[in-house]
């Protein structure tokens, strides 16, 4: 039986193409203007080139033309004169956005221009262990500031990016685990010391918690080592799980993964390049890049590591048994691989959508209102083997804010921070338990389903 769970001048023709090559990697955002030649600093080289193409028309392309009307004269100089020196600082994204307000959590701020020595403020409170990684990476740790939506400051050589309400400290201390359902491996015996959590996953028979503190806790079966997180590891960002292996985002952007490595799943690319999201199918691992563009490796013989070339930049990415999903920056929804029960068919008229999640044999999709939607196996309730009504939206399960997909169940959180479950309850993974209360995060494996209570 298949397995699995859910789991972006006059110059030589050599420096054009390093120019233009930087260009397309680097977000617009991320540019200053002036910096022609993109070195992280308006200086003379970038003055000579300007003063080269001088009157040029720049609607072929002249990268000297920097206000783009054509022509390039002195609008185009103040803009190189006004930005002399080093580029300031800039702020693309923060992972992870919110934890406790007591700090403690380890962040990766991604940007452009960093560089060492930097300072990083949340909310105007210094935060600790700053290290700037690269000149486009920053991890740090955040301090104790009061609740609320707070920005975050990057400082270097007197020289500051901000970006506005960038992360959020919580009032209640994201926290306690809860896991039921099927527990022949011990994968719901939840740690009594775990402590407080802000992310969880799930395989087949274990179970993975990310601590605000950024340390990775695994607890399950660890027949193929997928419980024994490796000694090195270090603070980690995000989480994920295949059916036997664990994955980790480090905080500089680094992807780790182990345990069954039957297909290559846990043989992470020499060249992936630092990320921003994982994913975990029942034998095969995903990872968002920094640039947008998703990659997958492993177990391929349905074609759920063949990326298209034309997918586009993402937002987010999901793990299905054997198939991939991937959310465009524009929120449409692409799946590909197996696709035995239409699950890597996406509905025409899904429209767009804020999360994705995959289940052994289905597909699950937060809509942008906060509807859910899925297809896929279980369109119809217990008429084989494969159907268990897991794609049996319940009518009354009104918004949602995230979604999970089990082998044949699906679990949504809603607004109001309770929990729903349907499809196969075998195991009783699908019956919430009556004193679970409000929920921060949820997450589902095999035959069990986790939740993190506030």
């Amino acid at each position: 039986m298949k397995t699995g769970l859910n789991h972006a001048v006059r110059v030589t023709v050599a420096a054009l193409s390093i120019v233009l090559g930087l260009s397309a990697a680097e977000p617009a955002a991320a540019q200053c203007p002036g910096d022609v030649i993109l070195t992280g600093n308006v200086n003379g080289n970038d003055l000579a080139e300007l003063l080269a193409t001088w009157g040029t028309n720049g609607q072929g392309g002249v990268v000297t033309d920097l206000n783009s009307d054509g022509i390039v004269n002195g609008a185009d100089l103040a803009l190189v004169l006004s930005g002399w020196g080093p580029c300031p600082p800039v702020i693309t994204s923060v992972l992870p956005s919110m934890g406790p307000a007591s700090g403690g959590t380890p962040i990766r701020v991604t940007g452009n221009h960093f560089s060492s020595p930097a300072t990083v403020t949340l909310g105007g409170v210094s935060a600790t262990n700053v290290q700037v990684v690269n000149a486009t990476t920053i991890t740090a740790v955040t301090p104790a500031v009061p609740v609320g939506s707070v920005d975050i400051v990057v400082s270097v050589g007197g020289r500051t990016g901000i970006a506005a309400n960038e992360f959020t400290f919580n009032e209640v201390v994201l926290g306690t685990v809860k896991a039921w359902g099927l527990n022949n491996e011990g994968q719901c015996n939840v740690p009594a010391k775990l402590g407080p959590c802000n992310a969880i996953a799930a395989g087949y028979y274990h179970t993975v918690a990310l601590r605000t503190d950024g340390i990775v806790r695994t607890w399950g079966s660890n027949y193929y080592g997928q419980c024994s997180v490796p000694t090195d590891l270090g603070p980690c960002i995000a989480i994920a799980s295949g059916a036997y292996h664990t994955i980790a985002l480090r905080t500089d952007g680094t992807v780790r993964a182990w345990g069954q490595n039957s297909s290559g799943q846990c043989n992470v690319p020499a060249d992936l390049g630092p990320c921003t999201a994982i994913a975990g199918g029942g034998f095969h691992t995903i990872a968002l890049r920094d640039d947008g563009t998703v990659r997958a490796w492993g177990n391929n013989h349905s074609g759920q590591c063949a990326i298209p070339s034309d997918l586009g930049q993402c937002t987010a990415i999901a793990g299905g048994g054997y198939h991939t999903i991937a959310l465009r920056t524009a929120g449409t929804a692409s799946a590909l691989g197996d696709n035995y029960f239409g699950q890597s068919t996406v509905p025409a008229a899904l429209g767009p959508c804020t999360a994705i999640a995959g289940g052994g044999y289905h597909t699950i999709a937060l809509r942008a209102d906060g509807t859910v939607r899925t297809w896929g196996a279980g369109t119809t309730n217990g008429d084989s083997n494969w159907h268990f009504g897991q794609s049996i939206v319940p009518a009354d399960l009104g918004q949602c804010t995230a979604i999970a997909g089990g082998d044949f169940h699906t679990v949504a959180l809603r607004t109001d921070g309770t929990v729903r479950a349907w499809g196969s309850n075998y195991s009783g993974q699908c019956a919430i338990p009556s004193d679970l209360g409000q929920c921060t995060a949820i997450a589902a494996g095999w035959y069990h389903t986790i939740a993190i209570q506030r």
